[in-house]
Protein backbone atom coordinates (compact mmCIF):
# COMPACT_ATOMS: atom_id res chain seq x y z
CA UNK A 1 0.00 0.00 0.00
CA UNK A 2 1.26 3.66 -1.26
CA UNK A 3 0.23 6.73 0.57
CA UNK A 4 -1.33 8.80 -2.33
CA UNK A 5 -2.76 12.03 -0.28
CA UNK A 6 -1.86 15.21 1.73
CA UNK A 7 -1.52 18.32 0.38
CA UNK A 8 1.40 20.54 0.84
CA UNK A 9 1.41 23.52 2.74
CA UNK A 10 2.64 26.87 1.57
CA UNK A 11 5.24 28.90 2.69
CA UNK A 12 3.53 31.02 5.05
CA UNK A 13 2.19 27.61 6.58
CA UNK A 14 5.81 25.90 6.87
CA UNK A 15 7.31 29.14 8.29
CA UNK A 16 4.62 28.61 11.23
CA UNK A 17 5.17 24.96 12.01
CA UNK A 18 8.81 24.58 12.67
CA UNK A 19 9.62 23.11 15.93
CA UNK A 20 6.37 23.89 18.29
CA UNK A 21 4.27 26.22 16.88
CA UNK A 22 2.52 25.10 13.78
CA UNK A 23 -1.00 26.75 12.68
CA UNK A 24 -2.80 23.31 12.51
CA UNK A 25 -5.15 22.46 10.07
CA UNK A 26 -9.02 24.41 10.59
CA UNK A 27 -10.85 21.08 9.76
CA UNK A 28 -11.95 18.72 12.09
CA UNK A 29 -14.71 17.00 12.64
CA UNK A 30 -17.55 16.25 14.81
CA UNK A 31 -19.45 13.01 16.20
CA UNK A 32 -22.57 10.81 14.26
CA UNK A 33 -24.93 9.51 17.21
CA UNK A 34 -23.11 7.16 19.08
CA UNK A 35 -26.07 4.74 19.59
CA UNK A 36 -26.25 4.34 15.83
CA UNK A 37 -22.80 3.44 15.26
CA UNK A 38 -21.73 0.74 18.08
CA UNK A 39 -24.39 -1.93 17.24
CA UNK A 40 -22.91 -2.24 13.96
CA UNK A 41 -23.76 -2.60 10.51
CA UNK A 42 -27.41 -3.29 11.02
CA UNK A 43 -27.94 0.32 12.88
CA UNK A 44 -25.74 1.53 10.25
CA UNK A 45 -27.44 0.52 7.35
CA UNK A 46 -30.05 -1.50 7.98
CA UNK A 47 -28.38 -4.28 6.22
CA UNK A 48 -27.89 -2.28 2.79
CA UNK A 49 -25.87 -4.67 0.09
CA UNK A 50 -21.93 -4.12 0.92
CA UNK A 51 -21.69 -1.25 3.42
CA UNK A 52 -21.80 0.47 -0.18
CA UNK A 53 -23.18 -2.36 -2.67
CA UNK A 54 -21.76 -3.45 -5.45
CA UNK A 55 -20.45 -6.69 -6.61
CA UNK A 56 -17.19 -7.31 -4.94
CA UNK A 57 -15.57 -10.18 -6.88
CA UNK A 58 -14.31 -10.64 -10.38
CA UNK A 59 -16.06 -13.44 -11.68
CA UNK A 60 -18.57 -11.84 -14.53
CA UNK A 61 -22.19 -12.39 -13.39
CA UNK A 62 -25.48 -12.11 -14.91
CA UNK A 63 -26.29 -8.76 -13.07
CA UNK A 64 -25.20 -6.95 -10.32
CA UNK A 65 -26.82 -6.52 -6.97
CA UNK A 66 -28.01 -2.99 -6.44
CA UNK A 67 -27.90 -1.40 -2.95
CA UNK A 68 -30.77 0.04 -1.04
CA UNK A 69 -29.98 3.80 -0.30
CA UNK A 70 -29.47 4.46 2.62
CA UNK A 71 -32.20 5.80 4.70
CA UNK A 72 -32.24 9.63 6.00
CA UNK A 73 -30.57 10.10 9.42
CA UNK A 74 -32.90 10.10 11.98
CA UNK A 75 -34.26 13.93 12.76
CA UNK A 76 -34.20 13.02 16.79
CA UNK A 77 -31.13 10.60 16.85
CA UNK A 78 -30.46 9.08 20.08
CA UNK A 79 -28.81 10.15 23.10
CA UNK A 80 -25.02 9.22 22.80
CA UNK A 81 -24.17 6.99 25.48
CA UNK A 82 -20.64 6.97 27.56
CA UNK A 83 -17.98 5.65 26.18
CA UNK A 84 -16.56 2.35 26.27
CA UNK A 85 -19.23 0.89 28.47
CA UNK A 86 -19.50 -2.10 26.43
CA UNK A 87 -16.34 -3.91 27.00
CA UNK A 88 -12.62 -3.55 28.96
CA UNK A 89 -9.53 -1.70 27.16
CA UNK A 90 -7.69 -4.11 25.28
CA UNK A 91 -4.01 -4.63 26.42
CA UNK A 92 -1.99 -1.58 25.02
CA UNK A 93 0.86 -2.12 22.11
CA UNK A 94 4.72 -2.04 23.11
CA UNK A 95 6.23 0.34 20.80
CA UNK A 96 9.73 0.06 19.19
CA UNK A 97 12.28 2.66 19.52
CA UNK A 98 12.14 5.25 17.04
CA UNK A 99 15.86 6.74 15.34
CA UNK A 100 16.70 9.78 13.92
CA UNK A 101 17.24 8.85 9.62
CA UNK A 102 18.20 12.72 8.86
CA UNK A 103 21.43 13.16 10.42
CA UNK A 104 23.74 15.05 7.71
CA UNK A 105 20.62 16.77 5.96
CA UNK A 106 20.54 20.56 6.04
CA UNK A 107 17.26 22.70 5.77
CA UNK A 108 14.10 22.22 7.92
CA UNK A 109 11.75 19.00 7.13
CA UNK A 110 8.09 19.74 6.60
CA UNK A 111 6.39 17.14 4.95
CA UNK A 112 7.07 13.14 4.76
CA UNK A 113 6.15 10.29 2.80
CA UNK A 114 7.39 6.93 4.06
CA UNK A 115 6.84 3.90 1.78
CA UNK A 116 7.70 -0.14 2.86
CA UNK A 117 8.24 -2.76 0.07
CA UNK A 118 6.90 -6.22 0.20
CA UNK A 119 11.03 -6.98 0.14
CA UNK A 120 11.48 -5.34 3.12
CA UNK A 121 13.45 -2.39 1.91
CA UNK A 122 11.90 0.88 2.92
CA UNK A 123 12.09 4.69 1.71
CA UNK A 124 11.98 7.94 3.75
CA UNK A 125 11.33 11.49 1.76
CA UNK A 126 10.96 14.60 2.40
CA UNK A 127 10.59 18.27 1.57
CA UNK A 128 12.94 20.56 3.84
CA UNK A 129 12.85 24.20 3.81
CA UNK A 130 16.31 25.09 2.48
CA UNK A 131 16.59 28.52 4.43
CA UNK A 132 16.75 30.67 1.04
CA UNK A 133 13.87 33.16 1.00
CA UNK A 134 12.94 33.65 -3.12
CA UNK A 135 12.26 37.28 -3.93
CA UNK A 136 8.40 36.54 -4.11
CA UNK A 137 8.13 35.49 -0.49
CA UNK A 138 8.54 31.77 1.10
CA UNK A 139 11.19 29.74 0.77
CA UNK A 140 13.11 27.55 -1.31
CA UNK A 141 12.58 23.68 -0.78
CA UNK A 142 14.72 20.85 -1.36
CA UNK A 143 13.76 17.01 -1.28
CA UNK A 144 15.66 14.37 0.32
CA UNK A 145 15.32 10.82 0.94
CA UNK A 146 16.88 7.88 2.72
CA UNK A 147 16.64 4.16 2.58
CA UNK A 148 16.28 1.46 4.80
CA UNK A 149 18.09 -1.64 3.47
CA UNK A 150 16.08 -5.49 4.86
CA UNK A 151 19.65 -7.24 4.27
CA UNK A 152 21.76 -5.05 6.21
CA UNK A 153 18.87 -4.19 8.69
CA UNK A 154 20.36 -0.45 9.19
CA UNK A 155 19.31 2.83 7.09
CA UNK A 156 21.53 4.44 4.89
CA UNK A 157 23.32 8.15 5.00
CA UNK A 158 20.47 11.30 3.60
CA UNK A 159 20.45 12.05 -0.07
CA UNK A 160 19.57 15.03 -1.38
CA UNK A 161 17.35 14.13 -4.82
CA UNK A 162 16.75 17.70 -5.87
CA UNK A 163 18.48 20.46 -4.56
CA UNK A 164 16.17 23.90 -4.65
CA UNK A 165 18.47 26.62 -6.19
CA UNK A 166 17.60 29.21 -8.82
CA UNK A 167 14.49 30.16 -6.62
CA UNK A 168 12.76 26.54 -7.28
CA UNK A 169 9.94 26.13 -4.81
CA UNK A 170 8.64 22.51 -4.22
CA UNK A 171 4.61 22.40 -3.28
CA UNK A 172 4.09 18.58 -3.45
CA UNK A 173 6.02 15.32 -3.81
CA UNK A 174 4.78 11.39 -3.89
CA UNK A 175 6.75 8.36 -3.03
CA UNK A 176 5.51 4.75 -4.19
CA UNK A 177 7.45 1.15 -4.28
CA UNK A 178 7.29 -2.03 -6.02
CA UNK A 179 7.99 -5.70 -4.79
CA UNK A 180 10.86 -5.64 -5.41
CA UNK A 181 12.26 -2.34 -3.64
CA UNK A 182 12.37 -0.02 -6.66
CA UNK A 183 11.09 2.99 -5.28
CA UNK A 184 9.63 6.18 -7.45
CA UNK A 185 9.31 9.37 -6.29
CA UNK A 186 7.40 12.50 -8.35
CA UNK A 187 7.09 16.15 -7.70
CA UNK A 188 5.77 19.19 -9.10
CA UNK A 189 8.31 22.35 -9.00
CA UNK A 190 8.37 25.93 -10.36
CA UNK A 191 10.20 28.45 -10.52
CA UNK A 192 9.51 31.78 -7.88
CA UNK A 193 10.28 34.56 -10.74
CA UNK A 194 8.76 32.43 -13.90
CA UNK A 195 5.56 31.42 -14.98
CA UNK A 196 4.23 27.59 -15.08
CA UNK A 197 5.19 24.18 -12.86
CA UNK A 198 6.35 21.16 -14.23
CA UNK A 199 6.37 17.19 -13.11
CA UNK A 200 9.65 15.31 -12.42
CA UNK A 201 10.35 12.30 -11.31
CA UNK A 202 13.42 10.27 -9.69
CA UNK A 203 13.32 6.75 -9.16
CA UNK A 204 16.05 4.19 -7.41
CA UNK A 205 17.24 1.10 -8.78
CA UNK A 206 17.59 -1.83 -6.25
CA UNK A 207 19.94 -3.59 -9.19
CA UNK A 208 21.99 -0.58 -9.04
CA UNK A 209 21.38 0.11 -5.69
CA UNK A 210 21.27 4.02 -6.75
CA UNK A 211 18.99 6.97 -7.95
CA UNK A 212 18.73 7.65 -11.05
CA UNK A 213 18.87 11.12 -12.84
CA UNK A 214 15.54 13.61 -12.82
CA UNK A 215 13.27 13.05 -15.76
CA UNK A 216 11.00 15.34 -16.73
CA UNK A 217 6.99 13.97 -17.16
CA UNK A 218 5.24 17.07 -18.27
CA UNK A 219 6.03 20.86 -18.75
CA UNK A 220 3.12 22.32 -17.92
CA UNK A 221 1.43 20.23 -14.91
CA UNK A 222 1.39 19.90 -10.73
CA UNK A 223 0.14 17.87 -8.11
CA UNK A 224 1.76 14.65 -9.03
CA UNK A 225 0.28 11.16 -6.83
CA UNK A 226 1.65 7.73 -8.03
CA UNK A 227 0.26 4.14 -7.96
CA UNK A 228 1.84 1.05 -7.91
CA UNK A 229 1.29 -2.46 -7.42
CA UNK A 230 2.50 -5.98 -6.89
CA UNK A 231 2.59 -6.85 -10.39
CA UNK A 232 5.66 -3.78 -10.94
CA UNK A 233 2.96 -1.49 -12.49
CA UNK A 234 3.62 2.31 -11.70
CA UNK A 235 1.24 5.10 -12.54
CA UNK A 236 1.66 8.65 -12.47
CA UNK A 237 -1.04 11.17 -12.92
CA UNK A 238 -1.65 14.75 -12.43
CA UNK A 239 -3.20 18.22 -13.90
CA UNK A 240 -1.99 19.82 -16.59
CA UNK A 241 -3.39 23.28 -17.68
CA UNK A 242 -4.51 22.56 -21.23
CA UNK A 243 -5.62 25.96 -23.52
CA UNK A 244 -4.85 29.49 -23.51
CA UNK A 245 -3.79 31.62 -20.37
CA UNK A 246 -6.26 34.10 -19.49
CA UNK A 247 -8.97 32.81 -22.15
CA UNK A 248 -10.34 29.22 -21.85
CA UNK A 249 -7.24 27.61 -20.05
CA UNK A 250 -8.90 24.36 -18.08
CA UNK A 251 -7.39 21.51 -16.03
CA UNK A 252 -7.13 18.28 -17.52
CA UNK A 253 -6.10 14.74 -15.87
CA UNK A 254 -2.50 12.82 -17.23
CA UNK A 255 -0.70 9.87 -16.69
CA UNK A 256 1.95 8.21 -17.44
CA UNK A 257 2.97 4.69 -16.90
CA UNK A 258 6.76 3.31 -15.98
CA UNK A 259 7.44 0.12 -17.88
CA UNK A 260 9.83 -1.54 -15.70
CA UNK A 261 11.33 -3.89 -18.86
CA UNK A 262 12.95 -0.87 -20.58
CA UNK A 263 12.91 1.27 -17.60
CA UNK A 264 11.19 3.87 -19.58
CA UNK A 265 8.64 6.34 -18.83
CA UNK A 266 5.35 5.91 -21.47
CA UNK A 267 4.61 8.16 -23.80
CA UNK A 268 1.88 10.61 -21.52
CA UNK A 269 -2.04 9.60 -22.31
CA UNK A 270 -5.25 11.41 -21.40
CA UNK A 271 -7.25 10.04 -18.64
CA UNK A 272 -9.99 13.19 -18.54
CA UNK A 273 -11.63 13.25 -21.81
CA UNK A 274 -15.06 14.98 -21.13
CA UNK A 275 -14.67 17.31 -18.77
CA UNK A 276 -12.20 19.81 -16.87
CA UNK A 277 -10.71 19.17 -14.02
CA UNK A 278 -10.88 20.65 -10.88
CA UNK A 279 -7.30 19.10 -9.63
CA UNK A 280 -6.34 16.62 -6.98
CA UNK A 281 -6.55 13.43 -8.91
CA UNK A 282 -5.95 10.04 -7.41
CA UNK A 283 -5.24 6.66 -8.52
CA UNK A 284 -4.79 3.15 -7.56
CA UNK A 285 -3.82 -0.02 -9.53
CA UNK A 286 -5.74 -3.42 -8.51
CA UNK A 287 -2.22 -5.84 -8.55
CA UNK A 288 -2.66 -7.25 -12.02
CA UNK A 289 -1.80 -3.95 -14.09
CA UNK A 290 -5.31 -2.63 -14.34
CA UNK A 291 -5.91 1.43 -12.65
CA UNK A 292 -8.82 3.64 -11.86
CA UNK A 293 -8.28 7.17 -11.83
CA UNK A 294 -10.76 9.65 -9.32
CA UNK A 295 -10.65 13.19 -9.75
CA UNK A 296 -13.20 16.03 -9.24
CA UNK A 297 -14.25 17.45 -12.48
CA UNK A 298 -16.93 20.22 -13.78
CA UNK A 299 -20.18 18.91 -12.25
CA UNK A 300 -19.52 16.33 -10.03
CA UNK A 301 -16.39 13.29 -9.19
CA UNK A 302 -15.10 11.20 -12.30
CA UNK A 303 -13.32 8.26 -12.88
CA UNK A 304 -11.62 6.47 -15.50
CA UNK A 305 -9.99 2.79 -16.37
CA UNK A 306 -7.54 1.38 -17.43
CA UNK A 307 -7.70 -2.34 -18.90
CA UNK A 308 -4.39 -3.90 -19.24
CA UNK A 309 -5.68 -6.11 -21.36
CA UNK A 310 -6.85 -3.66 -23.86
CA UNK A 311 -3.89 -1.41 -23.12
CA UNK A 312 -6.12 1.86 -23.03
CA UNK A 313 -8.00 3.87 -20.92
CA UNK A 314 -11.78 3.98 -20.88
CA UNK A 315 -12.41 1.25 -23.08
CA UNK A 316 -13.24 -2.60 -21.07
CA UNK A 317 -12.31 -5.53 -22.09
CA UNK A 318 -15.35 -6.47 -23.77
CA UNK A 319 -14.45 -3.35 -26.18
CA UNK A 320 -16.89 -0.71 -24.27
CA UNK A 321 -15.82 2.80 -24.35
CA UNK A 322 -16.36 4.43 -20.72
CA UNK A 323 -14.74 7.85 -21.27
CA UNK A 324 -15.40 10.32 -17.88
CA UNK A 325 -17.70 8.11 -16.01
CA UNK A 326 -19.57 10.35 -13.31
CA UNK A 327 -20.02 8.84 -9.92
CA UNK A 328 -23.15 8.93 -8.46
CA UNK A 329 -24.37 10.78 -6.07
CA UNK A 330 -21.57 13.45 -6.71
CA UNK A 331 -23.25 16.07 -9.37
CA UNK A 332 -22.91 19.37 -7.90
CA UNK A 333 -21.87 18.54 -4.74
CA UNK A 334 -18.98 18.86 -2.54
CA UNK A 335 -16.67 16.19 -2.40
CA UNK A 336 -13.73 16.32 -0.26
CA UNK A 337 -11.30 14.05 0.99
CA UNK A 338 -11.56 11.35 -1.61
CA UNK A 339 -9.78 8.12 -0.75
CA UNK A 340 -9.78 4.99 -3.20
CA UNK A 341 -8.22 1.48 -2.73
CA UNK A 342 -8.39 -1.67 -5.29
CA UNK A 343 -10.52 -4.60 -4.05
CA UNK A 344 -9.96 -7.60 -5.92
CA UNK A 345 -8.49 -7.67 -9.47
CA UNK A 346 -10.53 -4.68 -11.96
CA UNK A 347 -12.65 -3.67 -8.66
CA UNK A 348 -12.27 -0.56 -6.30
CA UNK A 349 -13.57 1.08 -3.32
CA UNK A 350 -14.18 4.90 -3.12
CA UNK A 351 -14.61 7.08 0.13
CA UNK A 352 -15.27 10.61 0.75
CA UNK A 353 -16.35 13.32 2.88
CA UNK A 354 -20.31 14.52 1.60
CA UNK A 355 -21.66 17.88 2.55
CA UNK A 356 -25.19 18.14 2.30
CA UNK A 357 -25.31 22.18 2.89
CA UNK A 358 -21.91 23.48 2.21
CA UNK A 359 -23.19 27.31 2.21
CA UNK A 360 -24.50 27.17 5.47
CA UNK A 361 -21.12 25.46 7.23
CA UNK A 362 -17.93 26.61 5.25
CA UNK A 363 -15.62 26.19 7.77
CA UNK A 364 -16.60 23.17 9.57
CA UNK A 365 -18.94 20.92 7.48
CA UNK A 366 -21.67 18.99 8.75
CA UNK A 367 -20.36 15.86 6.47
CA UNK A 368 -21.57 12.17 6.14
CA UNK A 369 -19.09 9.53 4.86
CA UNK A 370 -20.14 8.11 1.51
CA UNK A 371 -18.30 5.36 -0.78
CA UNK A 372 -19.41 3.82 -3.66
CA UNK A 373 -17.47 0.46 -5.82
CA UNK A 374 -16.55 0.38 -9.23
CA UNK A 375 -16.65 -3.21 -10.57
CA UNK A 376 -14.90 -3.66 -14.05
CA UNK A 377 -16.27 -6.25 -16.16
CA UNK A 378 -19.55 -3.95 -15.81
CA UNK A 379 -17.51 -1.39 -16.24
CA UNK A 380 -20.37 0.59 -13.92
CA UNK A 381 -20.43 2.13 -10.36
CA UNK A 382 -22.76 1.34 -7.45
CA UNK A 383 -25.29 3.77 -6.32
CA UNK A 384 -23.30 6.19 -3.79
CA UNK A 385 -24.34 4.49 -0.24
CA UNK A 386 -23.99 6.47 3.28
CA UNK A 387 -21.61 4.42 5.24
CA UNK A 388 -21.29 7.35 8.50
CA UNK A 389 -24.79 9.60 8.42
CA UNK A 390 -24.94 12.69 9.39
CA UNK A 391 -27.40 14.16 12.06
CA UNK A 392 -28.74 17.34 12.61
CA UNK A 393 -28.78 17.73 16.29
CA UNK A 394 -26.10 17.58 17.34
CA UNK A 395 -24.59 17.78 13.86
CA UNK A 396 -21.94 15.15 12.99
CA UNK A 397 -18.94 16.89 11.70
CA UNK A 398 -18.02 13.74 10.36
CA UNK A 399 -13.80 13.88 8.63
CA UNK A 400 -12.76 10.72 6.63
CA UNK A 401 -8.77 10.45 7.22
CA UNK A 402 -7.40 7.38 5.26
CA UNK A 403 -8.81 4.13 3.89
CA UNK A 404 -6.68 0.93 2.91
CA UNK A 405 -7.34 -3.04 1.51
CA UNK A 406 -5.76 -5.99 1.87
CA UNK A 407 -5.11 -9.13 -0.80
CA UNK A 408 -8.46 -10.25 0.00
CA UNK A 409 -10.58 -7.33 -0.81
CA UNK A 410 -11.36 -6.30 2.94
CA UNK A 411 -11.09 -2.65 3.68
CA UNK A 412 -10.47 -0.28 6.43
CA UNK A 413 -11.57 2.70 7.00
CA UNK A 414 -10.41 5.55 9.48
CA UNK A 415 -12.51 8.90 10.56
CA UNK A 416 -12.56 11.04 13.29
CA UNK A 417 -15.87 12.43 14.78
CA UNK A 418 -16.89 14.88 17.68
CA UNK A 419 -17.72 12.81 21.34
CA UNK A 420 -18.90 13.98 24.19
CA UNK A 421 -16.12 16.91 25.12
CA UNK A 422 -13.52 15.67 22.77
CA UNK A 423 -13.28 17.27 19.72
CA UNK A 424 -11.64 15.03 16.96
CA UNK A 425 -11.77 10.96 18.07
CA UNK A 426 -10.54 8.69 15.97
CA UNK A 427 -12.84 5.37 14.78
CA UNK A 428 -12.39 2.54 12.81
CA UNK A 429 -14.68 0.74 10.29
CA UNK A 430 -13.80 -2.41 8.63
CA UNK A 431 -15.40 -3.42 5.32
CA UNK A 432 -15.70 -7.31 4.19
CA UNK A 433 -14.43 -7.95 1.05
CA UNK A 434 -17.80 -10.13 -0.26
CA UNK A 435 -19.42 -6.22 0.21
CA UNK A 436 -21.93 -8.06 2.12
CA UNK A 437 -21.02 -7.32 6.09
CA UNK A 438 -19.29 -4.40 7.73
CA UNK A 439 -18.09 -4.03 11.23
CA UNK A 440 -19.39 -1.65 13.82
CA UNK A 441 -17.82 1.91 14.38
CA UNK A 442 -15.11 1.74 16.75
CA UNK A 443 -13.35 3.70 18.62
CA UNK A 444 -9.42 3.61 18.57
CA UNK A 445 -7.86 5.97 20.44
CA UNK A 446 -9.71 5.64 24.04
CA UNK A 447 -6.61 5.07 25.94
CA UNK A 448 -5.31 8.42 25.49
CA UNK A 449 -7.60 10.89 24.89
CA UNK A 450 -7.12 14.34 23.23
CA UNK A 451 -7.60 15.02 20.04
CA UNK A 452 -6.51 13.46 17.12
CA UNK A 453 -6.17 14.24 13.47
CA UNK A 454 -3.77 14.19 10.47
CA UNK A 455 -4.34 10.23 10.54
CA UNK A 456 -3.07 7.55 8.07
CA UNK A 457 -2.99 4.07 7.75
CA UNK A 458 -1.43 0.72 6.72
CA UNK A 459 -2.71 -2.62 5.55
CA UNK A 460 -0.53 -5.96 4.96
CA UNK A 461 -1.95 -8.06 2.45
CA UNK A 462 -3.17 -10.46 5.68
CA UNK A 463 -5.43 -7.50 6.92
CA UNK A 464 -3.21 -6.16 9.60
CA UNK A 465 -3.54 -2.98 9.59
CA UNK A 466 -1.59 0.16 11.65
CA UNK A 467 -3.07 3.94 12.55
CA UNK A 468 -0.50 6.53 13.28
CA UNK A 469 -2.07 9.87 13.77
CA UNK A 470 -1.44 13.42 15.66
CA UNK A 471 -2.98 13.87 18.78
CA UNK A 472 -3.19 16.65 20.47
CA UNK A 473 -3.24 17.00 24.30
CA UNK A 474 -6.51 18.95 24.86
CA UNK A 475 -10.08 17.47 24.26
CA UNK A 476 -11.07 20.78 22.96
CA UNK A 477 -9.80 22.58 18.81
CA UNK A 478 -6.38 22.90 19.46
CA UNK A 479 -5.24 26.09 19.53
CA UNK A 480 -2.17 27.44 17.53
CA UNK A 481 0.92 26.50 19.29
CA UNK A 482 -0.73 23.72 21.15
CA UNK A 483 1.58 20.78 21.47
CA UNK A 484 0.68 17.75 19.37
CA UNK A 485 2.44 14.05 19.90
CA UNK A 486 2.20 10.89 17.78
CA UNK A 487 0.14 7.96 18.55
CA UNK A 488 -0.52 4.64 17.31
CA UNK A 489 -2.75 1.43 17.33
CA UNK A 490 -2.59 -1.93 15.38
CA UNK A 491 -5.42 -4.10 14.53
CA UNK A 492 -4.87 -8.27 14.09
CA UNK A 493 -6.48 -9.35 11.37
CA UNK A 494 -6.46 -13.42 13.01
CA UNK A 495 -8.69 -12.17 16.16
CA UNK A 496 -10.80 -8.39 14.57
CA UNK A 497 -9.63 -6.32 17.04
CA UNK A 498 -7.43 -3.52 17.76
CA UNK A 499 -5.23 -3.21 20.33
CA UNK A 500 -4.77 0.21 23.04
CA UNK A 501 -3.67 3.32 21.31
CA UNK A 502 -0.28 4.19 22.57
CA UNK A 503 2.14 7.35 22.19
CA UNK A 504 4.72 6.57 19.99
CA UNK A 505 6.78 9.02 21.11
CA UNK A 506 6.55 11.36 24.14
CA UNK A 507 9.15 14.85 23.34
CA UNK A 508 8.83 17.89 24.63
CA UNK A 509 8.35 19.24 21.11
CA UNK A 510 5.65 19.76 18.13
CA UNK A 511 4.98 16.09 16.22
CA UNK A 512 3.90 16.77 12.74
CA UNK A 513 3.41 14.78 9.04
CA UNK A 514 2.87 11.10 10.54
CA UNK A 515 3.49 8.75 7.68
CA UNK A 516 2.49 4.45 7.55
CA UNK A 517 3.52 2.16 4.82
CA UNK A 518 2.61 -1.82 5.55
CA UNK A 519 5.41 -4.03 3.60
CA UNK A 520 6.87 -7.61 4.10
CA UNK A 521 8.25 -9.11 6.67
CA UNK A 522 5.49 -8.52 9.09
CA UNK A 523 6.43 -5.06 10.01
CA UNK A 524 4.94 -1.50 9.08
CA UNK A 525 7.71 1.33 8.69
CA UNK A 526 6.16 4.33 10.67
CA UNK A 527 7.72 7.79 10.41
CA UNK A 528 7.03 11.60 10.90
CA UNK A 529 8.74 14.60 11.79
CA UNK A 530 9.72 15.63 15.37
CA UNK A 531 10.79 18.71 17.24
CA UNK A 532 14.00 17.81 18.81
CA UNK A 533 16.40 19.61 20.41
CA UNK A 534 15.67 22.92 18.66
CA UNK A 535 15.50 21.55 15.50
CA UNK A 536 12.86 19.23 12.92
CA UNK A 537 14.47 15.79 12.92
CA UNK A 538 13.22 12.93 10.90
CA UNK A 539 12.23 9.82 12.86
CA UNK A 540 11.71 6.14 11.39
CA UNK A 541 9.90 3.22 13.56
CA UNK A 542 9.60 -0.38 12.10
CA UNK A 543 6.62 -1.81 14.27
CA UNK A 544 5.25 -5.45 14.35
CA UNK A 545 1.96 -5.55 12.57
CA UNK A 546 1.28 -9.17 14.31
CA UNK A 547 1.24 -10.20 18.14
CA UNK A 548 4.96 -11.17 18.66
CA UNK A 549 6.95 -11.28 21.81
CA UNK A 550 3.48 -10.42 23.42
CA UNK A 551 3.58 -7.11 21.65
Amino acid sequence: MVDRTGAALNSDMEAAMYVASQTILSRFSWAAPAAMLRAGCVALFVCVSGCGGGAGGAAPQSSVPTPVPAPAPNPTPAPIPAPDTASPPPAPLVVGTAQSIDSGASGTPLNLRVARSANGDGFAVWRSNNGTIVPGGGSRHDLWGNRYSAVMAAWGSPIKLRAGGADRVIPDFDLAVDDSGNATVAWTEFFENLPGRVVMSKRFDTGAGAWGAPVLLNANGGGARLASDASGALLAVYDVAVGVPNIDLVGRVRGRFFDPVSGNWQPEAAIDRNVGSNGGPIASLDGSGNALTVFNGSGGTRSNYYSLNVGIWGQLASGETVPDMEIPGTRGLRTDSLQLTALTVGNFLLAWDYDPAPAFHPDDPINEIRIARFTSHTGTWSPAQTLVPAGQNPPNLNHLQRMGSDAAGNAMVLLTQLEGDRFAVLKAIRLDHTGAACSGLEKIDRAIGGVAVEADLAVDPQGNAIAIWRQFEDHNRPAEGSRSNIAINRFDAATGTWASAVLAETEPGNAISPRASAGGGGQALLGWIQAEGGANRVKALLQPLTNTLGQ
